[in-house]
């Protein structure tokens, strides 16, 4: 009898540890995807900015009406 709940504890902790294993496996992977995630979305939107700077004029005027247009946003 001591033997069979030796046994069955045994499958219990191995069981365990499977599923802390395939937890811990899953978690990493989610935060490999949200880490490719927020560098596919950095990289939108530097492209957006560097487009935008691109657009603008070194004309002050045209800078001022920018800024006014900008800020009504």
């Amino acid at each position: 009898m001591l033997g069979s709940i030796k046994r069955a504890g045994l499958w219990i902790a191995a069981f365990s540890a499977m599923i802390f294993a395939a937890w811990m496996s899953g978690k990493k992977s989610q935060r490999q995807d949200d880490a490719v995630k927020e560098v596919k979305t950095y990289a939108t939107t530097r492209k957006e900015i560097d487009r935008a700077e691109e657009s603008i004029s070194d004309d002050p005027a045209v800078l001022r009406e920018w800024l006014r247009e900008r800020g009504k946003q």
